[in-house]
């Protein structure tokens, strides 16, 4: 638990794109921009000597991993990648009885991450989020879920409009998800409750459905 709460909290320490690409210094850098000013920076492409896979093997020790799988060729996690291997390790430990209401006090920690989205790769961890909400729901029960529900809507909402399929479509999974949960109308209700604009933007997901 240690660990999670540090792998999380770290988040902190991500660069944010904005602070590389300084040209977007009115605002908050949006995902697209910053993903296409990042893919035409001519310093992460240029004068970068290239590999194919394994070819460095018989020089760098090919043993049973081989290749790019060699230990060699790891390096420290970033601090999004280890936030979201800690989620996903939140969510194994929710499978836990015992452990539901400790599990439970670290969701705001997880919503205050799904928060940060100055840097490309929070899609990601957007997916991340919405993926597991739903597992972690049906773990923790809706007596330790639900007091946390609403920390969760912005960012599913969010993650409902990326320009990320990938994104995208695990946010409508995690409102069905939640939905056969918690039921229709109730969570119809609470989403209201927090905003009701946010209720427009769930009908082309949805179609026919009470939401």
């Amino acid at each position: 638990m240690t660990k999670i709460s540090e792998g999380i909290k770290g988040l902190e320490n991500q660069p944010a794109s904005s602070e590389r690409y300084s040209g977007l210094d009115k605002g908050p850098a949006t995902y697209g921009v910053v993903k296409q000013l990042r893919d035409n920076d001519m310093e992460l492409h240029s004068n970068q000597q290239m590999y194919s896979c394994g070819s460095l093997a018989p020089k760098m020790g090919r043993g049973r991993e081989g290749g790019c799988m060699d230990h060699k060729f790891r390096r420290p996690p970033e601090p999004w990648e280890l936030c979201d291997g800690c989620i996903d390790l939140l969510t194994e430990l929710s499978t836990i009885q015992s452990l539901a209401s400790h599990v439970a006090s670290f969701l705001p920690m997880v919503a205050g991450a799904g928060h940060r989205q100055d840097y490309p790769q929070h899609v990601a961890l957007l997916e991340t989020i919405c993926n597991q909400l739903p597992i972690l729901a049906r773990n923790l029960g809706k007596r330790h879920f639900k007091p946390h529900l609403e920390l969760f809507f912005d960012i599913i909402f969010e993650a409902l409009s990326s320009d990320s399929a990938l994104t995208s479509n695990s946010a409508s999974q995690c409102l069905d998800s939640l939905s056969n949960f918690l039921g229709p109308n109730i969570l119809r209700g609470r989403i209201e409750q927090h905003n009701p604009a946010y209720l427009s933007k769930m009908v082309p997901h949805h179609p026919g459905r009470l939401f």
